[in-house]
């Protein structure tokens, strides 16, 4: 986005954010927090001009038959976690239920240790409780797809309490994880938590995926369509947090984004 000489910075800096909130807006115009299914082969289509993303494509064919396609609004690993957790939970309804709302339940006393006002992330964790809950109240799905693809509501306000909890979940074992930085621009886990994983818009990096995989203790497995050749005719595949959990978030990544797989 190339500046122009005679335009000061601030106001340089006006004229990008007009241009990134306008490209923002066109993304909500065509498309949904989160999709209904789409058959795994229509990602072929993305890539009609790339053998390796599309031998990748052919690969994910023999394990899997669709995918559903998060927003692509730098939050999408957050959302399609959201999403995963609440399509497992409503399928499973049973114990696994049972400790996440507990988890979810005590997890603003746990957050408010680690630098954050009560009063100001109170609504959001009451949106995520009572997420939860209409995941157990509820027999029909569509309910819980339709509160998860309303603008500015339910999704956003659970997923920036994801990232609280992402954050509180670094920072409480900030020794460890600080190893697992590999940006030079952070010497510490308190900066880049306020840097990259607070902030709404801001993709996630491998120990964000990491941290809420753990703090969830779920199972969260990540095949990675990016364009390389593939090892012994496989994509490259890691998984993340508890290996032995039920819930399992079988999820997509491409360069820059994530989609949930079936």
């Amino acid at each position: 986005m190339p500046s122009d000489p005679e335009m000061s910075a601030a106001e340089q800096d006006q004229k990008t954010q007009a241009q990134l909130d306008s490209i923002a807006l066109e993304i909500k115009a065509i498309q949904p927090l989160t999709s209904g299914l789409i058959s795994i082969h229509g990602l072929q289509a993305l890539f009609d001009d790339n053998t390796n993303f599309k031998k990748g494509c052919t690969y994910l064919s023999q394990s899997y038959a669709s995918y559903r396609a998060i927003r692509g609004d730098g939050n999408c690993y957050y959302r399609a976690f959201l999403y995963c957790l609440c399509e497992k939970l409503f399928a499973e309804k049973g114990t696994e239920l049972k400790r996440v709302m507990d988890y979810v339940k005590g997890s603003i006393d746990t957050v408010v240790q680690y630098g954050y006002d009560r009063f100001a992330i109170e609504m959001f964790h009451e949106e995520i409780v009572d997420l939860l809950e209409a995941v157990s109240s509820n027999d029909d799905f569509e309910i819980i797809h339709k509160m998860l693809n309303e603008e500015n509501a339910t999704s956003d306000y659970c997923v920036w309490y994801l990232r609280v909890i992402t954050s509180a979940y670094l920072k409480a074992d900030g020794d460890r994880f600080v190893h697992f930085l590999d940006d030079p621009n952070y010497f510490d886990i308190p900066t880049f938590c306020s840097r990259e994983i607070d902030p709404m818009g801001r993709e996630i990096n491998m120990v964000g995926v990491l941290a809420l995989a753990e703090a969830f203790s779920v199972k969260v497995e990540i095949e990675y369509l990016d364009g390389r050749e593939m090892s012994e005719g496989k994509l490259t595949k890691h998984s993340f947090g508890n290996e032995t959990s039920s819930l399992v978030f079988p999820l997509l990544y491409r360069p820059g984004h994530y989609d949930i797989l079936y």
